[in-house]
């Protein structure tokens, strides 16, 4: 059996890999000690939430605080901990500080897993991943601390904070308050930005960090040079695009949805102009992939939720925490069609000329998931005609690109919509792509065909 699974492909192995954790973790869940006395939910129930925790998506049938005891909610953090890094990359882990040698086969498919660029140095790579999670992780576990402790006492608000930080770090969106989430800190600014700091750091891309902090200490050896437009520079390619595409889908998005609301009264037209400004950032930022809310989303205006699904279809950075298409994809895809409007042949970013073997991929993902979506849509919208179409949008793309963030219409949905967002949750969290390629290619050697040049006309 386990020389059968060597010989899968890469995609077949993150599928199988998602597969197993999902289904032990829906059996767990499951378990008498897991649940409260009062808890409702068959297995159906805990298979769909353990499918959104690995996923790191946060769509719920049943709330947390009604479902699940400590046990139960433990094994959700753990859940949503290996969903957000991925099983290969923990195995891998503890398989290289055992002093463990990994096969080729295998450090492909982790590298395949994490988008990684190259596998030469993988030990460094993921104790570092481990060492920074567990930092960031914990420095928002004691900062929400400060809130928690005092409000529900050591034992609820210390659990609560370590929930909070590893659902936020993990881009999971899951949260164990009770029937009205974080909507009574929405105007509570350590709370606020402290799951914002998490967020962002989760879905900003393992690379990303490696890199800047790489950069932070060459800077700090030169103080003169310290905030020279150099240390920017300095940074890779890729670095540089996951870092202004996310500042400048943050910042539009939280001005967007500032001006739509301003005169709301029922989401924030009565807060006063900061109270605004702060809930106008933190749904910005959950918006993108994480699933918090500190607001009611069936209060907001048409066009709010229309720029909600675009930024959900967009999602985070690749390699990290985060769903969605991801920001550098959509980028790529953006700049071939800017360069083909005033007739580039080449794609060029920051004085780079971009492959167009890369520019292809780009374009197949975002087919891929475009496709995806309005399948899934589609499914929705045939199996609850009487919800308006704007809402199943937003359920679906919540769904797909892991965001996890409802108006309060998963629960009233039967078990066909939930079976179509649990395939939805599925592909989103490990891609369309590869999905298709775990169910479909069969022999790894893939003729490159060449045959005489054709015409066609398109519009």
């Amino acid at each position: 059996m386990l020389t059968k699974f060597h010989n899968w492909n890469n995609s077949k192995k993150i599928a199988a890999s998602f597969i197993v954790v999902i289904f032990i973790g829906s059996l767990l869940l499951s378990l008498p000690i897991s649940q409260l006395a009062t808890s409702e939910a068959g297995y159906f129930q805990h298979l769909f939430h353990a499918v959104s925790m690995v996923c790191v998506t946060g769509l719920v049938i049943t709330p947390m605080y009604e479902t699940y005891s400590i046990f139960g909610q433990t094994i959700s953090m753990v859940l949503m901990q290996i969903g957000g890094l991925g099983l290969m990359t923990l195995v891998a882990s503890a398989l290289i500080t055992f002093g463990k040698r990994m096969r080729l086969r295998e450090r492909l498919a982790v590298q395949a897993g994490l988008n990684m660029e190259d596998a030469t140095d993988l030990k460094s790579f993921f104790l570092t991943i481990i060492k920074y999670t567990f930092i960031i992780q914990m420095t928002g576990f004691f900062l929400l601390s400060l809130r928690f402790v005092p409000a529900f006492g050591w034992g609820k608000g210390l659990f609560t904070s370590l929930f909070l930080a590893i659902s936020g770090f993990n881009n999971a969106g899951f949260d164990n308050l009770g029937a009205s989430s974080l909507i009574p800190y929405v105007h509570d600014p350590l709370v606020n930005l402290v799951i914002i700091s998490l967020i962002i750091l989760g879905g900003i891309g393992f690379s990303v960090w490696f890199d800047v902090a790489r950069n932070t200490k060459l800077a700090l050896n030169h103080p003169v040079k310290k905030f020279s437009p150099i240390f920017f520079r300095r940074l890779s390619l890729h670095s540089r695009l996951a870092l202004i595409m996310t500042g400048l889908l943050i910042g539009t998005g939280t001005i967007f949805f500032f001006m739509a609301e301003y005169t709301n009264p029922d989401s924030i037209g009565s807060f006063t102009f900061s109270q605004k400004w702060l809930a106008s950032f933190f749904q910005t930022v959950t918006m993108r992939t994480a699933g918090f809310a500190t607001i009611d989303f069936t209060t907001v205006t048409s066009f709010s939720l229309f720029w909600f699904i675009l930024t959900m279809f967009i999602g985070g950075s690749p390699g990290g925490t985060a769903g969605g298409l991801k920001t550098t994809t959509f980028a790529m895809v953006v700049l071939l069609f800017y360069n083909e409007i005033r007739g580039q042949k080449n794609v060029n970013l920051l004085h780079h000329t971009i492959s167009s073997q890369l520019i292809r991929h780009a374009v197949v993902i975002f087919t891929a998931f475009l496709l995806a979506f309005l399948f899934g849509v589609g499914i929705l919208s045939i199996l609850n005609p009487e919800v308006d179409f704007i809402y199943l949008l937003f359920e679906g793309i919540s769904a797909l690109a892991t965001v996890g963030v409802s108006a309060n219409l998963t629960p009233t949905l039967e078990t066909p919509s939930h079976i179509v967002l649990m395939f939805m949750m599925f592909a989103g969290r490990i891609g369309p792509i590869t999905l298709m390629d775990s169910l479909i290619r069969k022999n790894e050697r893939v003729k490159d065909v060449q045959y005489s040049k054709g015409n066609i006309l398109i519009g």
